[in-house]
């Protein structure tokens, strides 16, 4: 690609056709067999260095939480109100098709989707490399978007999360507007954004295109197709429920609530360990710096993707996520032009991390394992029925998917409760840093839905669940104690059962 000056095309904006005044190459005319082996390739390549997720369920509780709310999806519930969380829908409805179409909750279905959609996000990077430079630019983009995804943590590596399935749709919206084509790229970066908020940051580089493309014109086009697939989900889920779970009641969240000097190190630590894995990749890429006046558009996309990392200051490992497709572009533009012994040397660098990370994750446990959460799922299949609903205090929505419980609450972890959340010290906890209307929705659906288990994870060595025990929020202990009595402990969890059913 290269940046002009020029004055921007007269094609319509509707027209499906690159703005580039270049003719296409005959090597661009012979690209569709190459891009199917490039497919194969980079389907082959994803299945192995995802290898874990194929005999391993849960990574991360996020999986178990978007299984938990795809479960009840699937018996009727509505999202945003029979079950809630601060994220967007898609996540939550492609979970509940895996599970439609495999009739199974077996969590290695959706792993196999996020390969495909690891995939797909390389197919696009290579078919946007040979765009813009030709040659194995392509293979190297996606190879090393494949590479980097999974040098990263297990929990953030392996896990099919949000942003596994952000990504091919926000790299489209990428693809789609370097090609002119304003009102797709825009819609592409809605549905993105419909999987997690934060790739609404990539509006920056589109915006570039569509100002030097169509000037106010284009911005105009790519703002409203932008806003309509939103403001639809909106009146589809209700637009005082949808805007509340995903945008405005987000300000515990975002907010820091701590020194900056905790937030320092935090960002040091993650930020440091992203660096050391990914090495290869971001010297690379730091070498494309020379030519960035030709590829202003990716270096406004990493900078967008660096907002999106620090937004809320988290810096949990997946976040890391949405810096790969422009940082693997632009590392890609300078393995054309390297030795061969240069080549040899950065895809050493680049896939050792990568591949000692995957072995760890075929070794490690699930961190919950520690508490054995299938045990305690065992427990509640064998003292309930399927129709019976549980509610478990603390953050551990394991329990709900491996017991196929539906929870009582629309509630699947009790953070928005607590004010519990990960990157942030557990001191930070308390009825006061709740959602807000959160406890006064919690008394409703217990009332509503009583659990015939409570499930109490503070006795347990569930990360920092001691730090916020029962007796830390009066409005819950009060019920807890009044209905329920404890008549079991597994493995560390106190399990409570209604004091009518025990007699």
């Amino acid at each position: 690609m290269r940046v002009e000056t020029t004055e921007p095309p007269r094609l319509g904006l509707a027209e499906h056709e690159s703005t580039d005044a270049d003719p296409r190459p005959s090597s661009v005319r012979a690209a569709a067999p190459r891009a199917a082996l490039l497919a194969l390739l980079f389907v082959l390549m994803a299945t192995v260095l995802h290898l874990p997720g194929l005999y391993k369920q849960v990574f991360n509780p996020d999986e178990a939480y978007l299984a938990t709310q795809a479960q009840v999806l699937q018996h009727g519930g509505r999202l945003y109100h029979d079950t809630v969380d601060r994220k967007p829908p898609v996540a939550p409805y492609l979970y509940a098709a895996v599970f439609t179409v495999t009739g199974s909750r077996d969590l290695r279905w959706i792993h196999v989707l996020a390969i495909l959609a690891d995939a797909a996000t390389a197919l696009l990077l290579a078919a946007e490399a040979r765009r813009r430079w030709g040659g194995r630019t392509p293979l190297y983009a996606g190879a090393l978007f494949l590479i980097a995804v999974v040098a990263l943590l297990p929990g953030d590596a392996q896990a099919a999360n949000f942003e596994v399935f952000m990504l091919p749709a926000m790299t489209a919206a990428m693809v789609l507007a370097a090609r002119g084509r304003v009102r797709d790229s825009g819609l592409a970066l809605s549905v993105a954004t419909l999987t997690k908020q934060t790739a609404a940051v990539t509006l920056l580089p589109l915006g570039w295109w569509a100002w030097r493309r169509h000037r106010w014109r284009g911005l105009g086009v790519l703002g409203v197709s932008f806003l309509v697939p939103i403001v639809v989900a909106a009146l589809v889920f209700g637009v005082h429920d949808f805007m509340f779970w995903v945008w405005t009641g987000n300000g515990g969240y975002l907010s820091p609530g701590v020194g900056i000097g905790y937030l320092w190190r935090l960002g040091l630590h993650n930020t440091g360990f992203f660096v050391r894995a990914n090495i290869a990749l971001l010297v690379l890429a730091g070498l494309a710096w020379r030519a960035r006046r030709k590829d202003l558009d990716l270096w406004l996309w990493t900078a967008s993707a660096i907002v999106g990392v620090v937004a809320g200051f988290h810096f949990f490992g997946h976040y890391y996520l949405q810096l790969l497709p422009p940082l693997a572009l632009l590392a890609a533009s300078q393995l054309e032009r390297v030795t061969r012994p240069v080549l040899v040397v950065a895809s050493l660098v680049a896939l050792v991390p990568a591949l000692w990370l995957v072995g760890d994750a075929l070794q490690t446990s699930h961190p919950h394992e520690v508490v054995a959460y299938r045990d305690v799922a065992r427990y509640v299949d064998r003292h309930t029925s399927p129709d019976q609903p549980i509610f478990v205090w603390g953050h551990f929505p394991e329990v709900y998917w491996a017991s196929d419980r539906r929870p009582a609450t629309r509630f699947v972890t009790t953070g928005v409760l607590t004010g519990e959340s990960g990157g942030r010290p557990p001191s930070l906890v308390g009825e006061d840093r709740a959602v807000p209307g959160a406890w006064k929705m919690l008394q409703s659906d217990l009332h509503e839905h009583p659990p015939a288990l409570i499930i109490d994870t503070s006795t347990a060595d569930i990360r920092n669940a001691h730090d916020y025990p029962p007796s830390r929020f009066p409005q819950f202990d009060t019920v807890l104690h009044r209905d329920y009595r404890q008549v079991a402990t597994v493995r560390g969890v106190a399990i409570y059962a209604r004091i009518s059913d025990v007699g």
